[in-house]
């Protein structure tokens, strides 16, 4: 979920929560649990929302009561498509779709006015010739802060050689910007993180190696690329005598740093003990600097264990990093694993770092497979999901915890995780957390706050007067300082509640 506001950069808001308002939207048969969906957000009073809805693709507007104004059909999208991402601005927004046609996959774009008024004809951003057996799921998006950098890029992993292509756009669609970057690679043993792109058009990720498949990584690298300028500068991050794994970047334009952050451990094999934080210099005057913040036996205690003291925290996943205007940071992770049913009945527990798979043709961040916020296993096979405590942990600008804690769940659904997880919303002196929670069999939507200096307080439920309305935070978006979008399931149908807190 793409965050409105920067963790504390904002002044001081009202955050009226005393008050909840919800407001309902119609809910219509064809709508139902199969349709995919996403929430672009408030464009002149009006809500916008992509469907596809049986293979159609449509834009809905919604006034400011949720009544439905109009579909309005994207006719230029084909009705098969392999992803999909919005890029939103005040008065406008961009689509960004990829599709195959015979043995071409094609990535393309299209802006479109704030009525959902295609502004131009699509634009291919790039295409890619595919093998017969080779994934067709090529390209990732990544987006500046400021949003005037599109970067649109792919991996083509092959025989132990790394191709990274990437293509970078202004927001009116015009090539910056195209870079091919070749490397010696053993898909076994290497891992990239995700792309990041700064306000600049520079753009940086990671490379980690292990010594084994199953090892986590011993040794990291930086790798940043300058705005048309041929060469990469290659930044080697110690890790402190630790391993690490699930890396995750963020761009501080403000400070103009890098952000990155990884879970430590204590072992190759081990189990997490903290976490591996480095920064790096925008402009490269600087040495990096890195650190590692040791968990705490307080927070170990408190953390809803399924296994031993040591092990607490090895189901953790890092999600967010929401930056302070000081230069400091609160990263977000979330307890999360899954099961699968294997052939034998017997579950199998799945790890979030199995996402890299030897035999595909693409290697791929973990974040990148579309969008899709309802699964489809085709009936082969059952998974369970278990999403628990959301830890967060704050770290100053000299790199140090200032605090840790925990918001307290325990969730889990078979074949479903759509309404598992969590949402938040930035309040700008407060970010509220909501989830799903099971109260004498009937689910409510929790709000809980973190405040600057870690205090948690939690606010009265979501309050509801109708009780078949099921709600879906996670897949929810904030469209103003006090106000989100939050969609629901009623009888089996798909609609979409404002909320104004």
């Amino acid at each position: 979920m793409k965050v409105l506001f920067p963790l504390f950069i904002l002044v001081a808001l009202s955050t009226a929560t005393q008050a909840q308002k919800i407001v309902y939207s119609e809910t219509f048969k064809k709508e139902s649990r199969n349709m995919s969906f996403e929430i672009l957000g408030k464009f002149k009073g009006n809500v916008l929302v992509y469907k596809n809805v049986a293979r159609k693709h449509l834009l809905s507007k919604y006034d400011q009561d949720m009544q439905l104004i109009e579909n309005m059909p994207l006719d230029f999208i084909q009705d098969k498509i392999l992803n999909v991402d919005f890029l939103t601005f005040p008065d406008f927004f961009i689509i960004i779709y990829q599709f195959q046609k015979n043995n071409i996959v094609f990535c393309n774009a299209v802006r479109m006015n704030s009525e959902g008024v295609p502004l131009s004809s699509p634009i291919t951003l790039d295409n890619t010739t595919i093998g017969f057996f080779a994934n067709n799921k090529i390209y990732a998006t990544s987006f500046s802060e400021d949003k005037q950098k599109i970067l649109v890029y792919k991996r083509n992993i092959k025989n132990d050689n790394a191709t990274i292509s990437t293509r970078l756009y202004d927001n009116n669609l015009v090539l910056l910007d195209s870079v091919n970057q070749f490397y010696s690679f053993d898909n076994k043993k290497e891992i990239f993180s995700d792309i990041m792109v700064d306000n600049q058009g520079d753009f940086v990720y990671t490379k980690e190696s292990k010594k084994q498949q199953r090892d986590y990584a011993g040794y990291m690298e930086a790798i940043i690329h300058k705005y048309r300028i041929d060469t990469v500068e290659v930044r080697a991050l110690p890790l402190q005598d630790k391993f690490v794994d699930e890396v995750l970047i963020k761009v501080d334009n403000l400070n103009k740093n890098y952000i990155i952050n990884a879970l430590s451990y204590d072992d190759r094999r081990g189990s997490v003990d903290g976490l591996f934080t480095a920064v790096i210099d925008i402009e490269g005057a600087k040495v990096p600097r890195v650190a590692v913040n040791i968990f705490n036996d307080s927070l170990r205690n408190s953390i809803n264990r399924s296994s031993s003291f040591r092990s607490a925290f090895d189901n953790l996943v890092a999600k967010n990093i929401l930056l302070k205007k000081n230069g400091g940071f609160v990263m977000v992770a979330e307890d999360f694993y899954s099961q699968t049913l294997s052939s034998n009945n017997a579950w199998n527990r799945n790890y979030y770092n199995d996402y890299s798979n030897p035999s595909n043709y693409y290697l791929y961040n973990r974040g990148y497979y579309g969008y899709r916020p309802w699964n489809d296993y085709g009936g082969q096979e059952m998974n369970r999901y278990y999403y628990n405590d959301i830890v967060l942990a704050s770290v100053d600008s000299s790199l140090q915890f200032q605090w840790n804690t925990l918001i307290h769940k325990k969730q889990y659904d078979v074949d479903n995780d759509n309404y598992l997880s969590y949402s938040f919303l930035n309040a700008g002196n407060e970010i509220h957390f909501f989830f799903i929670e099971n109260d004498r069999k009937k689910d409510i939507v929790s709000n809980s706050s973190v405040f600057p200096t870690g205090a948690i307080k939690k606010y009265p439920t979501l309050k509801s007067n109708e009780n078949e309305y099921d709600f879906m935070p996670r897949l929810s978006k904030q469209i103003g300082a006090n106000q989100m979008i939050m969609p629901f399931v009623y009888l089996g149908q798909i609609g979409f509640a404002k909320i104004d807190f």
